[in-house]
């Protein structure tokens, strides 16, 4: 396989020699058939700003694999937070319980994640984690107003 060495922007072109002992269609190769069947492709390299750096911008396969573990860790913290506000019963124990510390530990952790995240991630996950962040945050203070040692 030869290739070449990809500058910024540019394609990288990818040579491909089939060296298999059978055809496709079962037949045996005959020993010098490994040069003959050859193919060639191009990809383009990843995109990269000015400093060389991967690009924000993904391709459109690569935004949907990426995507699903992003809003899993999302969610998942956002029902961390809910449940220490007591909109879920605590797993372990069965009971509601409050924790409003851990739950503002969580609700930062969401926020410090948007932050980062931001410009790197597609507009529907920037718009989900941005909701859930006032969702939480509106929740935690109607929670505290409520809480008498808070008060």
């Amino acid at each position: 396989m030869t290739d070449k060495k990809v500058e910024l922007g540019r394609q990288q072109e990818i040579r491909v020699i089939d060296r298999r002992s059978f055809t496709s269609d079962g037949d045996r190769r005959s020993p010098d058939a490994d040069l003959i069947e050859e193919s060639s492709a191009s990809t383009a390299a990843p995109p990269t700003d000015a400093a060389g750096r991967p690009s924000a911008h993904r391709s459109g396969g690569d935004e949907a694999i990426s995507s699903v573990p992003f809003q899993s860790l999302v969610l998942n913290l956002a029902r961390q937070a809910a449940t220490h506000l007591g909109a879920a019963p605590n797993p372990l124990s069965g009971q509601v319980e409050i924790d409003l510390d851990a739950a503002q530990q969580m609700i930062e952790l969401l926020d410090a994640l948007r932050l980062k995240t931001r410009g790197n991630v597609t507009q529907d996950e920037q718009e989900m984690i941005e909701e859930l962040i006032g969702d939480l945050q509106m929740q935690f203070v109607t929670v505290r107003s409520k809480d008498p040692k808070t008060s």
